[in-house]
């Protein structure tokens, strides 16, 4: 994602024809710095919402945020985060490092 945004944003510099290109540049600078050079792990949409059997219409922009959070919550504190990371490593058979004093044990 970060890729696309740094090649969308590069497009825009070199194509700058109106003041929605300047917007369009701003809110990829401004996305890009939200995520400080990191990946985005996932999203949640109001189309999840739905998928999960909540009415989408009833959820605000910052219920949306609060559920983001609390997701995120879940997913990094609780362990899922770091499971499902080993395994896609393991599955792309990334060579472990040995064992390191500060290593989360899950």
């Amino acid at each position: 994602m970060i890729k696309l945004l740094k090649e969308c944003a590069e497009y825009i510099r070199l194509h700058p024809d109106n003041g929605l290109s300047e917007k369009l540049l701003d809110k990829i600078k401004l996305e890009l710095s939200r995520n400080d050079g990191y990946a985005i792990v996932s999203t949640v949409s109001r189309e999840d919402i739905v998928s999960a059997g909540y009415d989408a219409d009833a959820v605000s922009d910052d219920d949306l945020e609060r559920i983001a959070e609390s997701m995120h919550e879940d997913h990094t504190e609780y362990g899922g985060y770091w499971v499902a990371l080993k395994d896609a490593c393991d599955d792309l058979m990334i060579p472990r490092l040995t064992k390191m004093p500060n290593e989360i044990a899950q």
